[in-house]
């Protein structure tokens, strides 16, 4: 079986899948509960990539009635997603060239199939690494962070959360440098699990890198 899910699009199937059982939890009316279902699909049948294992996945998620079949239908998903390309140590210090002691994330703790960005903070400098990787190739992203938390919408995952202020260096016009700051969650984890839009996450890195 070739995977042809991205990691965030299985995301987007769970959060469409649990509006439907979330909807059977609250309400009786048949109506509702129809309009709800009709929603929910017509969101993944829009979104999800084409081709025939696309029809046969819509076919069994409109089958799902409870939280129960949420997890099933999810853990079923494991063989169509697309992993997260492993990246090594030095492949990391090639992407930060730069950096001078550069602290390294705990590679072989990741979940390959559960993130849609890798990214971990060195305390000591108050700084953050972010690595996305798009058709085989990685694209780096360093920034600074604030010291207090906040809540607030993460700029990555677009939901509401716990987040912090993420600072990049962006180079101008006349080889300038100006700050560019935007709000993420802090806990890289959640945010992972909540991102459902992988193009968000790619705009978000390049507007950084500009």
């Amino acid at each position: 079986m070739t995977p042809f899910l991205t990691v965030a699009e299985v995301r987007l199937i769970e959060q469409q899948l649990m509006k439907i059982v979330n909807a059977k939890a609250s309400s009786k009316d048949a109506n509702i509960l129809a309009t709800v279902r009709e929603l929910a699909m017509a969101t993944l049948n829009e979104k999800l990539p084409l081709g025939e294992d696309k029809e046969t996945l819509l076919k069994a998620a409109e089958a799902v009635e409870d939280r129960l079949d949420v997890t099933l239908f999810l853990e079923n998903l494991h063989v169509y997603t697309i992993p997260f390309k492993a990246i090594s140590e030095k492949g990391i210090e090639k992407l930060f060239k730069k950096e001078k002691k550069l602290k390294m994330p705990k590679l072989d703790e990741v979940n390959w199939k559960g993130i849609s960005y890798l990214s971990w903070q060195d305390i000591g400098t108050h700084r953050q690494y972010m690595i996305i990787e798009r058709e085989g190739q990685f694209t780096g992203l360093k920034g600074t962070v604030s010291g207090t938390n906040a809540k607030g919408i993460c700029a990555i995952c677009n939901e509401h959360s716990d987040v912090h202020l993420f600072t990049a260096k962006v180079k101008g016009q006349a080889d300038a440098y100006k700050s560019y700051s935007q709000y993420i969650c802090d806990d890289v984890e959640k945010c992972n699990h909540r991102i459902k839009d992988y193009e968000r996450l790619v705009q978000f890195v390049e507007n950084n890198l500009v």
